[in-house]
């Protein structure tokens, strides 16, 4: 698959809160919108890229849940890639980073949350894929890499283009509301369940509970009925 890109950014006008469509969704680029695209006036020859930077292509209707409102019926993809969520208002595509505002944001499929984390020893904010929750919170971190056009050696006649390659994905727990925690493997997190300890070591074994998404969702929900 082949994505043809083009994207503007520029700063964006708010809306009154107070306004049509206060807290129906309509209004989210005055508590939230980071940045916008727009048409270009004169359009550019878009880039060729192979793969995409999403976990879904198509725009689905959702909701975004945040510490301001909840907005419903709100056109979204979430753009891995990038992490940053992309929502549709009329003929302009919108951007919501990563904030701490944003409590949830609900797909058809899927549920993100903003939570904090490490990434080359710094401390950043992205979106996680939020696949269980209760005592002991399980989260998945999508990735997608972009690797750019290379130019043909001297024996080539034509280079490689752009592409985005999707990587392994990342799972991550929360215990209690704790910070978050990547899964290294299921034995190391065991030793952070005191309180069930001998129950969770024994359903892993007895199970077969591998670093896999299937299997550590059933772990989760066997130690969140506990």
């Amino acid at each position: 698959m082949s994505l043809n890109i083009t994207v503007t950014y520029l700063g964006a006008q708010a809306l009154s809160a107070n306004g049509p469509g206060a807290g129906s969704g309509m209004n989210i680029t005055d508590h939230l919108l980071i940045a916008a695209a727009k048409k270009l006036n004169k359009p550019e020859e878009p880039e060729i890229i192979d793969g995409t930077p999403y976990m879904e292509d198509d725009f689905q209707t959702g909701k975004v849940i945040t510490t301001k409102g909840v907005f419903d019926s709100i056109p979204m993809r979430y753009n891995v890639a990038e992490d940053y969520v992309e929502f549709k208002k009329k003929d302009v595509t919108y951007i919501l980073d990563p904030s701490p505002s944003v409590q949830k944001v609900s797909l058809p499929a899927s549920q993100l949350v903003v939570d904090n984390y490490t990434v080359k020893g710094k401390s950043i904010n992205g979106y996680f894929v939020l696949l269980d929750s209760g005592k002991l919170t399980l989260l998945m971190k999508k990735k997608v890499v972009l690797h750019p056009a290379q130019p043909p050696k001297p024996i080539e006649t034509e280079g490689k283009r752009a592409r985005y390659e999707k990587l392994k994905d990342e799972f991550f727990y929360k215990l209690n509301g704790g910070p978050i925690t990547e899964i290294v493997s299921t034995k190391k997190m065991l030793e952070a369940l005191t309180d069930h300890k001998d129950e969770v070591k024994a359903f892993i074994e007895k199970e077969k509970i591998s670093k896999k998404e299937q299997d550590l969702v059933k772990l989760f929900e066997y130690y969140n009925q506990l």
